[in-house]
């Protein structure tokens, strides 16, 4: 509003500026809708290959999937790794590329699918994640856990009796 009274003075100074800044806005805000119809498209064109069978949009399922699985629990706060896993595992299984799976996830999100597991997963993760992603589905034991059992039989040797503890 402020440059079209800019541009409405009779100082020449002042409705040149009004003028210039009355452009850029319009420019700018054309450029905003470009980009959302943009967006929008490439969103309408993914969600077309949902639920269709072939291998787009199997990939659409699954960029879907582990970007629930990332960014879920409170706040988007934490990860569901066995989500992460076991789409990795049905990748494999049917096929899928991961380059399908990260170009279906960047036209959906606008965000690239390997920045984002490499930011959220930790090293040990990522290797298991890998690891499924060629079929080969080993998860990485936690050495806390098998010190807590080999003591805790320590402690209590009533548990050695117990099957599979």
């Amino acid at each position: 509003m402020m440059p079209l009274i800019a541009a409405a003075t009779k100082g020449d100074t002042l409705k040149k500026a009004g003028i210039v800044v009355g452009g850029i806005a319009v420019l700018g805000l054309s450029y905003w809708a470009y980009k959302r119809y943009v967006k929008d498209a490439n969103i309408k064109q993914a969600a077309s290959k949902y639920g269709d069978g072939s291998k787009e949009g199997q990939a659409v399922e699954y960029a879907g999937v582990i970007y629930s699985a990332l960014h879920s629990g409170w706040f988007n706060m934490t990860e569901d790794e066995k989500a992460i896993y076991s789409t990795a595992l049905a990748m494999h299984k049917n096929g899928v590329s991961m380059k399908m799976v990260g170009d279906a996830y960047r036209k959906l999100y606008q965000k690239e699918l390997v920045v984002e597991l490499n930011r959220l997963l930790d090293p040990k993760e990522l290797a298991v994640f890998n690891n499924a992603l060629n079929g080969n589905y080993k998860a990485v034991g936690s050495t806390t856990s098998s010190v807590l059992k080999t003591s805790s039989k320590i402690a209590f040797p009533i548990l050695n009796f117990i099957p599979n503890y």
